[in-house]
């Protein structure tokens, strides 16, 4: 009963003082909305390198050295075309599932009065299944076997050559042509989500028309049949092609061999940041809407002593008086929390609409109930530390203190 009557005052006092209570909410709700945004953007910026991450695991790269491994040695030679044949035919298929040489430059890619200088990887269609989620087939079709063996004119754009040349489109890019140099390509398929100025094209195509170099590739990437296979997969191709290279200390080796992870060294150092930031932002907003607050409860108190005056001379207790201020305040945090819960849904549900398509490689905002419970929690919290004091100062007036005010 206690209670009913504190919050009958307490919601009579904050509808007199409507807009003093709005202003004061504002701190509360930005903090609120700060919680479940930056924790929705976390947790999809982190699953979606998780998943590149576990799904390339048991991929590894093969690089060329740009200089001699050893003082006065001989300059390293470039893969050649007859590397990968013996890293395809003395594999053992139980460890390695996959070789798939690479070439790389960057080139123009106009269409129309639209043009990009994109970055266009040649390689086997099993440069996909590497990638897996990292870089997948969005659109259209990957080339075949015979359009490889053919060294067809074929192309498949990522993100920024489609946003770029097709506005996106890739019903418009589909079928159309590109010109690469005085070469036309037919777009067959679009990939991403990652990739950003990358395209895809075959690496006889590459090397026939665009780079060069009929015998010698810029690199390889091997796919391990499991994640435990990866060592022993190392293993097996640094063997062959120490066998390859004439490699007889494997100090002297011309080329690495190293895990390939597509998530990059920073990735766990830019969502540390953006946790800092968030949980910095928050608790920046969350230390003034308890300021402002605990600064309207004490202006509150202050102008109503003369009716605490009169609850005191009729018998109101010191607990009725405080149950009376501190009710007020956790509602004006409750009112803050909610309306703070109601905008960071809202804009992460935007976001989920929005990101992936103009940042995919940031993944999908996850909306966490853990994450809306947390900050309504703090929101309550908030209230409760910020009217504890006003309240305790006002059910320690004096009645007669109060009543002469």
């Amino acid at each position: 009963m206690y209670f009913k009557e504190s919050l009958r005052i307490a919601l009579h006092c904050m509808r007199a003082g409507r807009l003093r209570t709005i202003l004061t909410m504002l701190g509360i709700v930005v903090s609120v909305a700060v919680v479940i945004t930056s924790s929705g953007l976390n947790t999809g910026l982190v699953n979606s390198y998780r998943d590149a991450g576990d799904a390339n695991y048991a991929a590894i790269s093969i690089t060329v050295l740009s200089s001699s491994p050893t003082a006065g040695g001989n300059l390293p030679r470039s893969l050649r075309d007859s590397d990968i044949q013996a890293l395809t035919k003395y594999v053992d298929p139980a460890v390695i599932s996959d070789v798939v040489p690479v070439v790389n430059g960057m080139v123009m890619v106009r269409y129309g009065d639209n043009q990009y200088r994109g970055n266009i990887t040649g390689a086997s269609a099993a440069y996909l299944r590497i990638q897996n989620s990292a870089i997948r087939l969005l659109a259209g079709s990957v080339f075949t076997s015979e359009q490889y063996q053919g060294k067809a004119r074929v192309i498949l754009l990522g993100p920024t050559l489609l946003r770029t040349l097709f506005n996106g489109d890739p019903n418009a890019a589909i079928g159309s042509t590109v010109q690469i140099g005085r070469q036309n390509f037919e777009v067959i398929g679009t990939i991403g989500p990652a990739g950003g100025s990358m395209a895809l094209v075959p690496m006889t195509t590459a090397r026939a028309y665009l780079f060069g170099g009929m015998r010698t590739v810029g690199g390889a990437n091997v796919l391990a049949t499991s994640i435990g296979a990866v060592d022993a997969a190392i293993d097996q191709v640094n063997s062959i092609l120490d066998r390859e290279h004439f490699v007889k200390n494997s100090a002297q080796r011309d080329f690495s061999v190293s895990r390939f992870d597509p998530t990059g060294p920073m990735v766990g150092d830019l969502v540390s940041l953006l946790r800092w930031f968030a949980a910095g932002a928050t608790g920046i907003a969350l230390f003034i809407g308890a300021l402002g607050l605990a600064n309207i409860m004490l202006i509150t108190v202050t102008e109503r002593t003369s009716e605490i005056g009169i609850r005191r001379a009729v018998g109101a207790s010191r607990g009725a008086i405080l149950r009376q201020f501190l009710v007020e305040a956790v509602l004006i945090g409750g009112f803050g929390g909610l309306v703070g819960v109601s905008v960071g849904v809202a804009l992460t549900l935007t976001a989920r609409r929005v990101l992936p398509d103009i940042a995919p490689a940031y993944g999908i905002p996850v909306l966490s109930m853990e994450a809306v419970a947390l900050a309504f929690g703090l929101s309550l919290l908030v209230g409760l530390l910020a009217g504890t004091y006003p309240a305790i100062r006002a059910a320690r007036l004096h009645p007669w203190d109060a009543l002469r005010h």
